[in-house]
């Protein structure tokens, strides 16, 4: 019986081989599907992960002020009612706003270092140098993300200079660099504190941009977030709306790509389908002197279906490869401008890139699956003809 499969598997390979015009097809049309949703598919996953620890490094609840449904500064006064509030731990006061170095614009932000919890997101994860002190309020100490890093050619102890908006120039003094472990949230980040901060978008004196709300771990912090609904003029954002606001983009953009991959999927498994009626066809004679030499209709059912598998595992397994190198290593030209739209990030900026095993799954089996079906029904039809009757009209 093993022998039996052993020789059923050899004489599909030859099958791939003499019939090279529907092996290229079908090998290559599915190779241009699996290449696209494998690179969608990468790319959108690795920026719902760098989302994920966006959101870790954010506070647990961000109050802003509105006014006439706009946000502005908050006054700092609220930071005793927030704090008031059953379940609040501490209120953090935070500025931040854009700066231009050049023809790039980056993301600056102020924190009271004093206040911050230093054993949770991003703040641990530094490349070289430190974070940021009590004693560096004031003192014009930052520290930026590894992109700026890159870009302008600055490493720790060296200065650089920001435009405020009053076209004022300001030094600063690189005392850290971040890490890539959360490329997004800290590429364009440029760290400093408060009073800094303050000073450089020229803040008026006790308005913050908007204040960050640490929860007590024994408490949830939407239940805490609901307290503060009586608190006049503010908006609350928790984690997880962040997150789902976060993937709700990245998805929609992903799905963009999805439903034209799966058009062309449907294009795709009618090519193939048009491939096995010819070759089925042409073969008819072949299926008839098989039958007549003992082959089974299971047995050439078989036959079509290694050819099939083999197809689609190596077309899809060929396209993920692909898809992973020309979004890992080439950038994914066309493809990041679409899922990061509303986001500028320089040019320099690297996709981040995540292969899980449910998308490798994903991936082969609505590759596998489809070809399965659109070759084994018309090898089926043929497999159930008389031989004599198949011969005959091979010969036709």
């Amino acid at each position: 019986m093993l022998r039996k499969h052993r020789n059923l598997l050899d004489y599909s390979f030859d099958c791939l081989r003499r019939y090279r015009m529907r092996t290229a097809v079908i090998l290559v049309t599915f190779l241009v599907a699996t290449t696209m949703i494998s690179a969608v598919l990468f790319a959108k996953e690795g920026l719902e992960r760098e989302a994920e620890f966006s959101v870790e490094a954010a506070p647990d609840l961000t109050v802003q002020y509105l006014k006439g449904g706009r946000v502005e500064p908050i006054n700092t006064s609220y930071i005793d009612i927030i704090a008031g509030i059953p379940g609040v731990e501490k209120v953090l006061k935070r500025t931040w706003g854009y700066a231009g170095i050049g023809a790039y614009t980056f993301v600056v932000v102020g924190l009271d270092p004093e206040g911050l919890d230093h054993s949770r997101g991003v703040i641990t994860s530094l490349e070289e140098g430190r974070f940021l002190k009590p004693e560096d309020e004031g003192t014009g100490n930052i520290v930026i993300g590894k992109l700026i890093a890159y870009m302008l050619k600055v490493k720790v102890g060296d200065d650089i200079i920001l435009l405020s908006e009053s076209v004022e120039a300001n030094k600063f003094h690189v005392v850290g660099v971040f890490s890539d472990s959360s490329s997004i949230y800290t590429a364009d980040l440029i760290l400093m504190s408060f009073s800094d901060a303050n000073k450089f978008f020229s803040m008026p004196e006790g308005m913050v941009t908007d204040l960050c709300v640490y929860v007590d771990p024994a408490e949830d912090p939407a239940s805490v977030a609901s307290k503060m609904n009586s608190v006049s003029n503010i908006r609350v954002l928790d984690q997880d709306l962040l997150l789902r606001g976060y993937k709700a983009a990245y998805g929609a953009r992903g799905g963009i790509f999805t439903t034209l991959w799966t058009i062309l999927l449907v294009a795709i498994a009618m090519i193939a389908f048009s491939q096995a009626i010819v070759v089925g066809h042409e073969s008819k004679f072949e299926v008839g002197l098989l039958k007549t030499f003992g082959f089974s209709t299971l047995d050439i059912i078989e036959v079509r279906l290694v050819e099939s598998l083999v197809l689609g595992f190596f077309a899809a397994s060929l396209g993920m490869l692909i898809g992973y190198f020309y979004t890992a290593f080439f950038n994914a030209p066309g493809l990041v401008d679409i899922l990061l739209g509303w986001a500028y990030l320089p040019r320099e900026f690297r996709l981040p890139v995540y292969v899980s095993l449910q998308s490798v799954f994903s991936i082969y089996a609505v590759t596998v699956i489809p070809l399965l079906i659109t070759t084994v029904v018309p090898a089926w039809l043929n497999a159930i003809t008389d031989p004599e009757l198949a011969m005959r009209r091979a010969a036709a």
